[in-house]
């Protein structure tokens, strides 16, 4: 959501003033500087985590860290909530409070991350408007502007997230006790930020300390559904210290969490019995009583470290360090026709480490280096019960190096940015053709001019980046953004550019067989980059000091999508399916939203969302996106006693797609009639192909379904100062559908949090006094 003015503590605030001399590039709402990148490789373990401490460690979590801190929660020293604008870094490529950013920028802050009680960064998101967030192969993913995950470019500090699992990244995989705040651009960003930032960008901007002491421990419980396997238990434990000196400062945080899953589709003993007892009957076939053994959800322990720190070496020279490990071990039942039950498991170790400099000698003016360096190892196992027939053992390993250089510099009324990057990234997995081994490097350079060209009410921003990708070649991508504060509660935004998504290394070189079905796929190292121009529009309206709207309008066209293809050939007598440049699309759409604000602690958020998108090869819409969504929200938060969430939302129908059987099919060079399927399609409503020229290629239809209202409550309670217990109902309405949309059921969870922030000891430096003209800020001259 977007920050609104005069309204610091609110999750929809326009923070209005002017960053302090020496921020960077990545920094939280005391304006310090930013967190990127480093060139030196974490020594992190990639061994287990011990089977046996499943249980343990929250306990552990709990015990040792919560008698330390009622210790330390007898000092008097209270937190002082810091006044800073929020500063942000991902629009426009600079640190700047984000009520100036000229390129839109949505921001979720650490304040609204505690009160709806979100877990992860799935949680946080699917609050947004505008933002769809999906069950997938592994975990959660995002949909932006109706388009899919790997249109997505998501960011921890500014640099890039590994390990995307059929084009997506698993959003929980993050927690949210990391995260500070999220910094949301909608729309194509590939000129500042290159590959897979078509749809738009997430940087996430994790915790630092800027008090002299800061620290808080968690603890939830919950519970769901009743399934075969385990009890839909579930529970999270985390910790956060921090300090800030002079010139030092630290935060770490860990985190351990696990669940037994969910399944939607649960056995039950009747149906067990029933087919234990039908075998002794003539004639009886287990596919009468077809199993359900396997899970919908897996089950999960998932533990996450970090520590980020900084050193001010001057006032305005900064450098900023990070080093972070996550562990995921999940397991679920899978069923695999006609009766084989696996087990799969997979573990995933995810490590980073990055260092950033700045160093700022009078504002705009400033460079800054970064370096980062991560790694992403998952292993699946598979074991097939009461046979080895499947069991089968696979890793994939994801490493990238990503450099980064940035100079800014102010010229009259210019401010110039221009920088240079450099990516390597090292992909590792037995389903690469060849040597299973992939590897490709980019270096880019880019440009861009904020300029004011008439009066301090308007500015313009092209931009354009020049990239180099050691399989794809070279190409220039332009940009422009413009804004412009016709009144004080007026402020309009225009952004146009183009964006791009180099194939993965498994459009290039995927190999996979699966005999018993009779399939293979395969990639197609000829592949060329996809293609967008998106154009994106803006108008905020600050109505009252209690009112404030907001519409935005966008349209995306992608060319060269990337699709699979049925091949004509076959292949060692299996059915080939192969990557190609084959599809295109367009997504436009409209996003309303309105913020009601009053007393303070009151808040009442409404959202609209229409996407209208279109698949220009089949003539149909793009799967699962619904044209109509709703969200609706009320808080009261007070800073003590009793206080509430409620999130909602509501989605209209979706398009699902099925693939058109033909009356009438031209194959081997004759025409083969099936007069079986007019019938079914009749009864389901379905469209049916006349004449088939192509079998080769599927034709589609669709289908609406899955409309769906779902609902969140929390409630907590604010005590001795320093204490919150807390309980929360997710999903009241117990939405699901097995097969169209597989999230969670109904889940209910109660915990305690406790937490300690000192007044902030690090002041802020003397800087000249902001004066607000007519929605602009000038600086005073020193004397």
């Amino acid at each position: 959501m977007i920050l609104r003015s005069k309204q610091s503590s609110s999750n929809l605030c326009f923070a209005k003033s002017l960053r302090r001399p020496g921020d960077s590039e990545s920094e939280s709402n005391s304006a310090l500087p930013p967190v990127s990148a480093l060139p030196f490789k974490s020594a992190l373990s990639f061994n287990s985590v011990p089977a046996g401490t499943t249980g343990i460690i929250p306990i552990l979590f709990t015990v040792l860290s919560l008698p330390f801190l009622l210790i330390l929660s007898l000092a008097p020293l209270k937190a002082e909530e810091s006044e800073d604008a929020t500063i942000v870094v991902t629009g426009d490529k600079r640190p700047r409070p984000v009520s100036e950013s000229i390129t839109r920028t949505e921001v979720v802050d650490r304040k609204q991350i505690e009160e709806q009680g979100s877990r992860n960064l799935s949680d946080i998101l699917k609050s947004q408007p505008g933002i769809e967030v999906r069950e997938g192969i592994r975990g959660q993913e995002i949909r932006m502007q109706g388009l899919d995950p790997e249109y997505v470019l998501i960011l921890i500090d500014g640099n890039r997230v590994t390990g995307r699992i059929d084009g997506a990244i698993d959003l929980s995989r993050i927690k949210a006790e990391e995260i500070e705040r999220i910094e949301i651009i909608k729309g194509p960003a590939s000129a500042l930020y290159g590959s897979e930032a078509m749809a738009g960008v997430i940087n996430i901007i994790t915790r630092r300390s800027d008090s002299p002491f800061f620290a808080q421990a968690e603890m939830q419980y919950g519970s769901g559904r009743e399934l075969h396997f385990g009890s839909g238990n579930e529970s999270h434990a985390s910790v956060a210290l921090g300090t800030s000196q002079e010139k030092f400062s630290n935060m770490f945080i860990a985190g351990w969490h696990r669940s037994d899953g969910y399944d939607l589709n649960p056995e039950t003993e009747q149906k067990k019995q029933a087919r234990i007892l039908g075998r002794f009957l003539p004639g009886f076939e287990d596919e009468e009583i077809p199993t359900t053994e396997d899970q919908t959800g897996s089950a999960f322990r998932d533990l996450n470290v970090s520590d980020r720190f900084r050193y001010s070496i001057e006032e305005n020279w900064d450098v900023d360090g990070s080093l972070s490990y996550r562990y995921l071990d999940q397991e679920i039942v899978d069923f695999s026709p006609p009766r084989a039950v696996l087990d799969r498991r997979n573990e995933t170790h995810d490590a980073q480490a990055a260092i950033s400099t700045r160093y700022e000698w009078s504002y705009p003016t400033a460079l800054s280096l970064h370096y980062s360096h991560a790694r992403f190892l998952d292993t699946l196992n598979i074991d097939q019960r009461r046979s080895d027939d499947l069991d089968s053992e696979e890793t994939q390993e994801d490493r990238t190096h990503e450099f980064r250089a940035q100079l800014d510099y102010g010229l009259g009324n210019h401010v110039l940015t221009g920088g240079l990057e450099g990516l390597i990234e090292e992909y590792v997995s037995p389903r690469i053709e060849g040597s299973g081994y992939g590897y490709r490097q980019r270096t880019a350079g880019f440009l861009q001019d904020e300029w004011q060209p008439f009066d301090a009410l308007f500015y313009v921003t092209p931009g354009v980046r020049f990239e180099h990708d050691s399989q794809f070649g070279s190409q220039a991508l332009p940009r422009l953004s413009a804004r412009w504060d016709p009144a004080d509660k007026w402020t309009l935004r225009f952004g146009a550019g183009q964006g791009y998504r180099a194939p993965s290394f498994k459009d290039l070189y995927f190999a996979f067989q699966n005999p018993g079905v009779g399939y293979q796929v395969v990639g197609n190292p000829d592949l060329e980059r996809e293609k967008s121009n998106g154009y994106n529009a803006s108008v905020d309206y600050a109505a009252t000091e209690w009112l404030w709207l907001s519409a935005s309008g966008f349209y995306n066209s992608i060319t060269n999508l990337i699709d699979f293809r049925r091949l004509s050939d076959r292949s060692d007598d299996l059915t080939t399916y192969q990557t190609v440049n084959i599809s295109k699309a367009f997504t436009r759409g409209l996003e309303t939203m309105a913020e009601i604000r009053f007393q303070k602690v009151w808040v009442i958020g409404l959202g609209y969302t229409f996407t209208d998108t279109y698949d220009k090869v089949q003539e149909i819409p793009l799967e699962g996106r619904a044209r109509h969504r709703g969200f609706y929200s009320l808080s009261y938060s007070p800073a003590t006693g009793f206080g509430f969430s409620i999130r909602g939302h509501i989605e209209g129908h979706q398009p699902f797609y099925y693939e058109k059987d033909a009356l009438l099919t031209f194959q081997n060079r004759r025409f083969e009639l099936d007069t079986s399927v007019v019938l079914p399609a009749l009864y389901q409503n379905r469209e049916f192909t006349l004449i088939d020229l192509d079998p080769d290629t599927p034709d589609y239809g669709y289908y609406l379904a899955n409309a769906n209202h779902t609902l969140d409550i929390r409630v907590r309670y604010r005590f001795w100062e320093y204490y919150e217990a807390f309980a929360g109902v997710d999903n009241v309405f117990d939405h699901y559908d097995a097969e169209l949309d597989s999230r969670r059921p109904r889940f209910i969870y109660a915990g305690i949090k406790m937490t300690i922030n000192t007044a902030p000891g690090r002041p802020l430096p003397s800087e000249p006094e902001p004066v607000r003209t007519n929605g602009d800020i000038e600086l005073l001259e020193e004397p």
